[in-house]
């Protein structure tokens, strides 16, 4: 199980990866991911079903140049939406194109997809996620544990919040668990009620 926040960025990830390397903070990571959002084909792409689309989808997930696998994304959420923890379940497969027609094949459909390129930095003390997302913008997300530091940046939603305000960086504060997935859904349908 793992915890972690999602933040909108008031700024372009360009700007925000300056002011974070004016803070102390250099790249670890730098990487694409690409996200096939795969549902049942009997449930209807639309606005009013995006919660049902949110928590019961499998991924078709490339990492660019790393791994390519179906992924299963279980979370908890307390009463004001925010996820409160998250487990995985991950099969690896050897390409996207065999994986899509293996959802395809046992009564999925594709939904839509995401694409973002992502940049890890850390300052030796917290690693955060910097995220441009294909026609949605910039995003931010810290989780509980580190991927290379030893120490956790927080145990709980609040410790990462206090954990990623220190920095006194231009994040939207709103919505502490943004889900890029449903901003999208929010994008495709947004003059359909």
């Amino acid at each position: 199980m793992s915890v972690e926040i999602c933040l909108r960025s008031e700024v372009n990830s360009l700007d925000l990866l300056e002011l974070m390397f004016s803070k102390g903070f250099k790249i670890q990571e730098d990487f694409v991911m690409n996200d096939i959002y795969m549902i049942s084909n009997n449930v209807k792409i639309s606005k009013r079903n995006r919660n049902y689309i949110l928590k019961n989808n499998v991924l078709v997930r490339e990492t660019v140049g790393k791994s390519i696998s179906l992924v299963k994304k279980n979370k908890t959420y307390d009463n004001k939406g925010n996820i409160i923890n998250e487990k995985k379940t991950k099969c690896n497969i050897n390409s996207v194109q065999e994986g899509y027609e293996f959802m395809l094949g046992i009564g999925y459909k594709e939904a839509f997809r995401i694409s973002d390129h992502n940049i890890l930095v850390t300052n030796g003390i917290n690693e955060i996620y910097i995220q441009d997302v294909d026609g949605l913008g910039t995003y931010v997300e810290m989780e509980d544990k580190n991927l290379l530091l030893k120490h956790k940046n927080g145990n709980n939603l609040e410790e990462l919040v206090s954990a990623i305000k220190k920095y006194n960086l231009p994040f939207d504060y709103n919505d502490i668990c943004v889900k890029k997935a449903e901003d999208l859904i929010n994008s495709i349908f947004k003059n359909v009620e």
